[in-house]
């Protein structure tokens, strides 16, 4: 069992009776830990670094993934303390884009989980809320293993920029002539 030296993520587990696993992920503003129901259902804590220097983290997720999962985008918003700045999500089990992409998928299951990234970046733009780093290594893109994309890290999203999701999936998978992942996309949907 991991142990656990910051004392409000022991509080939220202690009250939401969650058992911590494992840290997944440490980033410049939070620290990201798999955890369990009694069930045994694995579920993700999001909690905001105590010294980072991007404030409201919490708060700010919080709003725009509720956002998104009123249009049934990204994880599912489960619980928050926004006083302790922790977020409970679903976890997703997937592969990042990229790696995914690597992989070698098939003609069919690439267009399938494009399609559905596409439309997903589609309804985003609708409702104003960009995420922002939808491009790049692909890691806010998760790709279940039925093939369907999950975006995730509403961090630094935003309902007040001019929304480009599209377009700016549209360059990461198709238009970047010096992107991998670009060469990668045409070479198996050709």
């Amino acid at each position: 069992m991991l142990s656990c030296s910051d004392s409000r993520l022991k509080l939220f587990l202690r009250q939401k009776k969650l058992l911590l696993a494992e840290k997944i992920a440490k980033g410049w503003s939070s620290e990201i830990f798999l955890v369990k129901n009694k069930a045994g259902k694995k579920l993700v804590v999001k909690i905001e670094k105590e010294d980072s220097p991007r404030k409201n983290m919490a708060e700010k997720e919080t709003m725009h993934l509720a956002a998104a999962n009123r249009i049934r985008i990204g994880p599912e918003l489960i619980s928050f303390d926004l006083e302790k700045r922790i977020i409970l999500m679903e976890f997703i089990e997937g592969k990042h884009f990229s790696k995914w992409l690597f992989a070698n998928p098939s003609k069919k299951n690439l267009k399938k989980c494009i399609d559905s990234l596409l439309e997903q970046a589609e309804k985003l733009d609708e409702i104003g809320l960009s995420h922002g780093q939808l491009a790049g290594r692909g890691a806010n893109i998760l790709v279940k293993k039925n093939c369907l994309p999950v975006i995730i890290d509403f961090e630094k999203a935003s309902q007040s920029r001019r929304c480009k999701n599209y377009n700016q999936l549209q360059a990461y998978l198709f238009k970047n002539p010096k992107s991998a992942v670009a060469r990668k996309v045409k070479e198996i949907l050709e």
